[in-house]
Protein backbone atom coordinates (compact mmCIF):
# COMPACT_ATOMS: atom_id res chain seq x y z
CA UNK A 1 0.00 0.00 0.00
CA UNK A 2 1.27 3.47 -0.86
CA UNK A 3 1.33 5.07 2.58
CA UNK A 4 2.79 8.32 1.22
CA UNK A 5 -0.16 8.64 -1.15
CA UNK A 6 -2.60 8.03 1.72
CA UNK A 7 -0.82 10.61 3.89
CA UNK A 8 -0.95 13.19 1.10
CA UNK A 9 -4.62 12.44 0.52
CA UNK A 10 -5.45 12.83 4.20
CA UNK A 11 -3.59 16.14 4.34
CA UNK A 12 -5.51 17.40 1.33
CA UNK A 13 -8.87 16.26 2.71
CA UNK A 14 -8.33 18.07 6.01
CA UNK A 15 -7.85 21.32 4.08
CA UNK A 16 -10.90 20.88 1.88
CA UNK A 17 -13.29 23.82 2.34
CA UNK A 18 -16.97 23.30 2.99
CA UNK A 19 -19.62 23.90 0.35
CA UNK A 20 -19.72 27.40 -1.18
CA UNK A 21 -22.21 29.90 0.26
CA UNK A 22 -25.65 29.52 -1.40
CA UNK A 23 -25.34 32.65 -3.56
CA UNK A 24 -22.10 31.30 -5.02
CA UNK A 25 -23.90 28.14 -6.10
CA UNK A 26 -26.38 30.04 -8.29
CA UNK A 27 -26.00 29.90 -12.06
CA UNK A 28 -24.85 33.29 -13.35
CA UNK A 29 -27.98 34.04 -15.39
CA UNK A 30 -30.19 33.28 -12.39
CA UNK A 31 -28.08 35.54 -10.21
CA UNK A 32 -28.13 38.47 -12.64
CA UNK A 33 -31.91 38.14 -13.04
CA UNK A 34 -32.32 39.20 -9.40
CA UNK A 35 -33.44 42.78 -8.82
CA UNK A 36 -30.72 43.44 -6.24
CA UNK A 37 -28.05 43.18 -8.93
CA UNK A 38 -29.68 46.06 -10.82
CA UNK A 39 -29.35 48.52 -7.93
CA UNK A 40 -27.07 51.49 -8.54
CA UNK A 41 -23.83 51.24 -6.62
CA UNK A 42 -24.05 53.45 -3.52
CA UNK A 43 -20.43 54.54 -3.86
CA UNK A 44 -20.01 55.80 -0.29
CA UNK A 45 -21.52 52.68 1.31
CA UNK A 46 -21.49 49.76 -1.15
CA UNK A 47 -22.54 46.25 -0.26
CA UNK A 48 -19.09 44.77 -0.77
CA UNK A 49 -20.31 41.18 -0.34
CA UNK A 50 -22.82 41.66 -3.15
CA UNK A 51 -20.22 43.37 -5.32
CA UNK A 52 -17.73 40.55 -4.78
CA UNK A 53 -20.44 38.03 -5.61
CA UNK A 54 -21.36 39.92 -8.79
CA UNK A 55 -17.71 39.88 -9.88
CA UNK A 56 -17.55 36.12 -9.27
CA UNK A 57 -20.73 35.56 -11.29
CA UNK A 58 -19.55 37.81 -14.14
CA UNK A 59 -16.31 35.82 -14.25
CA UNK A 60 -18.22 32.57 -14.66
CA UNK A 61 -20.57 34.19 -17.16
CA UNK A 62 -17.53 34.91 -19.34
CA UNK A 63 -16.20 31.37 -18.86
CA UNK A 64 -19.53 29.86 -19.81
CA UNK A 65 -19.77 32.08 -22.91
CA UNK A 66 -16.34 30.81 -23.97
CA UNK A 67 -17.44 27.20 -23.59
CA UNK A 68 -15.28 26.60 -20.52
CA UNK A 69 -16.15 24.95 -17.20
CA UNK A 70 -17.22 27.46 -14.58
CA UNK A 71 -14.97 28.12 -11.59
CA UNK A 72 -15.73 27.10 -8.01
CA UNK A 73 -15.68 29.68 -5.22
CA UNK A 74 -12.80 29.11 -2.83
CA UNK A 75 -12.70 30.89 0.56
CA UNK A 76 -8.90 31.02 0.72
CA UNK A 77 -8.59 32.58 -2.72
CA UNK A 78 -11.40 34.96 -1.79
CA UNK A 79 -9.70 36.06 1.44
CA UNK A 80 -6.47 36.69 -0.44
CA UNK A 81 -8.34 38.69 -3.10
CA UNK A 82 -10.35 40.86 -0.74
CA UNK A 83 -7.30 41.52 1.43
CA UNK A 84 -5.28 42.69 -1.57
CA UNK A 85 -8.13 44.82 -2.96
CA UNK A 86 -8.54 46.48 0.44
CA UNK A 87 -4.81 47.10 0.70
CA UNK A 88 -4.68 48.75 -2.73
CA UNK A 89 -7.48 51.11 -1.69
CA UNK A 90 -6.03 51.83 1.76
CA UNK A 91 -2.49 52.57 0.57
CA UNK A 92 -3.44 53.93 -2.88
CA UNK A 93 -1.53 51.71 -5.28
CA UNK A 94 -2.26 49.29 -8.12
CA UNK A 95 0.21 46.42 -8.19
CA UNK A 96 0.46 42.66 -7.77
CA UNK A 97 3.09 43.32 -5.08
CA UNK A 98 1.99 44.56 -1.66
CA UNK A 99 5.02 46.44 -0.34
CA UNK A 100 3.04 47.67 2.68
CA UNK A 101 2.80 44.21 4.25
CA UNK A 102 5.88 42.08 3.75
CA UNK A 103 4.06 38.90 4.74
CA UNK A 104 1.71 39.47 1.78
CA UNK A 105 4.09 40.79 -0.85
CA UNK A 106 3.17 38.31 -3.58
CA UNK A 107 0.14 36.33 -4.62
CA UNK A 108 1.85 33.18 -3.35
CA UNK A 109 2.39 34.78 0.08
CA UNK A 110 -1.21 35.93 0.27
CA UNK A 111 -2.72 32.60 -0.66
CA UNK A 112 -0.35 30.51 1.44
CA UNK A 113 -1.36 32.51 4.51
CA UNK A 114 -4.76 30.90 3.98
CA UNK A 115 -3.94 27.47 2.53
CA UNK A 116 -1.31 25.41 0.75
CA UNK A 117 -3.85 23.47 -1.37
CA UNK A 118 -2.97 25.30 -4.59
CA UNK A 119 0.14 24.80 -6.69
CA UNK A 120 -1.02 26.66 -9.81
CA UNK A 121 -2.20 30.24 -9.28
CA UNK A 122 -2.66 33.49 -11.18
CA UNK A 123 -3.99 36.93 -10.37
CA UNK A 124 -5.80 39.63 -12.32
CA UNK A 125 -6.02 43.14 -10.89
CA UNK A 126 -7.54 46.30 -12.30
CA UNK A 127 -8.69 49.83 -11.56
CA UNK A 128 -11.96 50.79 -13.26
CA UNK A 129 -14.21 53.79 -12.77
CA UNK A 130 -17.54 53.26 -11.05
CA UNK A 131 -19.42 56.05 -12.88
CA UNK A 132 -20.89 54.92 -16.20
CA UNK A 133 -19.56 57.60 -18.55
CA UNK A 134 -18.66 57.64 -22.24
CA UNK A 135 -15.05 58.26 -23.28
CA UNK A 136 -15.57 62.04 -23.26
CA UNK A 137 -17.42 63.78 -20.44
CA UNK A 138 -17.37 66.96 -18.36
CA UNK A 139 -16.52 67.54 -14.73
CA UNK A 140 -17.85 70.33 -12.52
CA UNK A 141 -17.63 71.16 -8.84
CA UNK A 142 -20.92 71.53 -6.96
CA UNK A 143 -20.27 74.18 -4.31
CA UNK A 144 -23.36 73.30 -2.29
CA UNK A 145 -22.48 69.62 -1.93
CA UNK A 146 -18.70 70.20 -2.07
CA UNK A 147 -18.45 67.32 -4.53
CA UNK A 148 -17.53 66.84 -8.17
CA UNK A 149 -20.15 65.84 -10.71
CA UNK A 150 -19.64 64.11 -14.05
CA UNK A 151 -21.89 65.17 -16.88
CA UNK A 152 -22.66 65.44 -20.57
CA UNK A 153 -21.16 68.79 -21.57
CA UNK A 154 -23.94 69.63 -24.02
CA UNK A 155 -27.07 68.37 -22.26
CA UNK A 156 -25.73 68.81 -18.68
CA UNK A 157 -27.16 65.39 -17.86
CA UNK A 158 -25.36 63.82 -14.91
CA UNK A 159 -23.84 60.38 -15.32
CA UNK A 160 -24.85 57.82 -12.74
CA UNK A 161 -22.91 55.03 -11.06
CA UNK A 162 -22.91 51.54 -12.50
CA UNK A 163 -25.24 48.93 -11.07
CA UNK A 164 -23.72 45.98 -9.24
CA UNK A 165 -24.27 43.85 -12.33
CA UNK A 166 -23.03 46.34 -14.92
CA UNK A 167 -19.90 47.21 -12.94
CA UNK A 168 -18.90 43.57 -12.49
CA UNK A 169 -19.51 42.86 -16.17
CA UNK A 170 -17.67 46.03 -17.21
CA UNK A 171 -14.60 44.98 -15.22
CA UNK A 172 -14.61 41.49 -16.69
CA UNK A 173 -14.84 42.93 -20.22
CA UNK A 174 -11.77 45.09 -19.52
CA UNK A 175 -9.85 41.99 -18.47
CA UNK A 176 -11.04 40.09 -21.52
CA UNK A 177 -9.76 42.91 -23.73
CA UNK A 178 -6.25 42.49 -22.29
CA UNK A 179 -4.41 39.42 -23.67
CA UNK A 180 -2.58 38.57 -20.43
CA UNK A 181 -5.66 38.98 -18.22
CA UNK A 182 -7.82 37.14 -20.73
CA UNK A 183 -5.40 34.20 -20.70
CA UNK A 184 -5.79 33.90 -16.92
CA UNK A 185 -9.56 34.30 -16.93
CA UNK A 186 -10.10 31.74 -19.70
CA UNK A 187 -7.39 29.29 -18.67
CA UNK A 188 -9.05 25.82 -18.72
CA UNK A 189 -6.58 24.52 -16.13
CA UNK A 190 -7.97 26.74 -13.38
CA UNK A 191 -10.79 25.27 -11.32
CA UNK A 192 -11.25 27.71 -8.42
CA UNK A 193 -11.44 31.46 -7.99
CA UNK A 194 -11.84 34.22 -5.43
CA UNK A 195 -13.03 37.67 -6.58
CA UNK A 196 -13.16 40.97 -4.72
CA UNK A 197 -13.70 44.66 -5.44
CA UNK A 198 -13.15 47.61 -3.13
CA UNK A 199 -14.18 51.15 -4.01
CA UNK A 200 -12.36 54.47 -3.58
CA UNK A 201 -12.78 55.79 -0.06
CA UNK A 202 -13.76 59.35 -1.02
CA UNK A 203 -15.92 59.26 -4.15
CA UNK A 204 -16.84 62.55 -5.83
CA UNK A 205 -13.87 64.34 -4.22
CA UNK A 206 -11.61 64.36 -7.30
CA UNK A 207 -11.82 65.71 -10.83
CA UNK A 208 -11.69 62.16 -12.14
CA UNK A 209 -14.57 59.71 -11.62
CA UNK A 210 -14.55 57.42 -8.57
CA UNK A 211 -13.06 54.00 -9.13
CA UNK A 212 -12.75 50.52 -7.77
CA UNK A 213 -9.74 48.30 -7.45
CA UNK A 214 -10.51 44.70 -8.24
CA UNK A 215 -8.83 41.32 -7.87
CA UNK A 216 -9.39 37.86 -9.32
CA UNK A 217 -7.33 35.04 -7.79
CA UNK A 218 -7.34 31.78 -9.76
CA UNK A 219 -6.13 28.42 -8.54
CA UNK A 220 -5.79 24.72 -9.26
CA UNK A 221 -5.47 22.43 -6.21
CA UNK A 222 -2.53 20.06 -5.97
CA UNK A 223 -4.87 17.08 -5.96
CA UNK A 224 -6.36 18.13 -9.31
CA UNK A 225 -2.86 18.22 -10.78
CA UNK A 226 -2.06 14.77 -9.40
CA UNK A 227 -5.27 13.33 -10.85
CA UNK A 228 -4.46 14.70 -14.30
CA UNK A 229 -1.12 12.93 -14.48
Amino acid sequence: MNWWFIFQLSQWLTQMPGPPPPDYQLVDDVFFAQSRTQQLLPLESPDTLLLDLALFQATNEARRAAGLPILTYDPALYQAAQGHASSMIQYDYVSHDNLYNLSEVTLLNRVQKQTDRFNRMAENIGQYQTIDTPDSFGVRFNRSTRQYEYLNVQSKQLYRPHTYASYARYAVVQWLNSPHHRANLLNPLFTHVGCAARLSANPFRERRPPYGRLVQNFGTPRWSTQLSR
